[in-house]
């Protein structure tokens, strides 16, 4: 365990198999009893999204080290800051960002070769981003939505496009494709932990675009220094 991520003014202790200390988290956030790790695990929520995690993907999602805590895998990082506030949910997003953009600027120093590795990424991200609309679409019919039915894919798929001001997502640079991954992620996240949690279709989605939009907003002030609100115009309909 010999590298850490800083929120907060915070060291996360983060393992060589990339899992994140829960409990430096819970210290970052400001060491509230009711967001304790024990007592987050518990939680009914978590429970669910770590059980639609683990189905999704053989990966580890939580672990235990002797005399050190409880790790969890960078989904559940994402869910707990969720549950602790929007304020922490952003920091965490700011650090997670920042250290992918480190990333992708050590990439563009050895060429196209990166270039097409962090591309076949994204295409991973987004079949994963898929599999869970697919997912969401089901679980929509099913409640009744007959536009979700018919074109699902296009209504999630033009919320992350709008959001992120992307037209053709085969031309698109490198920062915005980590912007997308990043996004579908986070709306992956949303669509999972909602539809764990039962809530109905029209609110999942509402849930969905308002963390995409908040990532979005955050993205923009990093970028231009000045906060552009996306336009909801032209996705508001598509939750009817």
């Amino acid at each position: 365990m010999n590298t850490s991520l800083t929120i907060l003014n915070t060291k996360i202790t983060v393992t060589d198999d990339g899992m994140f200390s829960l409990n430096d988290l819970h210290k970052a956030s400001g060491g509230l009893d009711k967001f304790r790790p024990t007592k987050w695990m518990a939680l009914k929520r978590t429970k669910n999204v770590i059980n639609e995690l683990e189905q999704l993907s053989e990966k580890q999602t939580t672990e235990t080290v002797k005399n050190k805590g409880t790790f969890v895998c960078r989904e559940l990082v994402y869910s707990y800051a969720m549950t602790v506030s929007a304020k922490f949910e952003i920091e965490v997003i700011k650090v997670f960002d920042k250290a992918a953009q480190a990333i992708l600027r050590q990439a563009d120093l050895h060429g196209k070769a990166e270039w097409q590795q962090n591309r076949e990424l994204g295409k991973l991200t987004h079949r994963d981003n898929t599999d869970t609309t697919k997912d969401f679409i089901t679980y929509a019919a099913a409640q009744g939505s007959q536009g979700y039915k018919k074109n699902g894919y296009a209504i999630i798929g033009k919320m992350i496009n709008t959001a992120l001001s992307i037209d053709d997502r085969d031309n698109i640079d490198e920062q915005q494709l980590h912007l997308l991954a990043t996004a579908e992620l986070i709306c992956d996240l949303a669509l999972e932990r909602c539809m764990a949690e039962g809530l109905p279709y029209k609110s999942i989605y509402k849930q969905a675009k308002h963390d995409v939009d908040l990532f979005t907003t955050l993205a923009m002030i990093k970028t231009t220094g000045k906060k552009e609100a996306p336009s909801s115009d032209e996705t508001k309909k598509d939750f009817l």
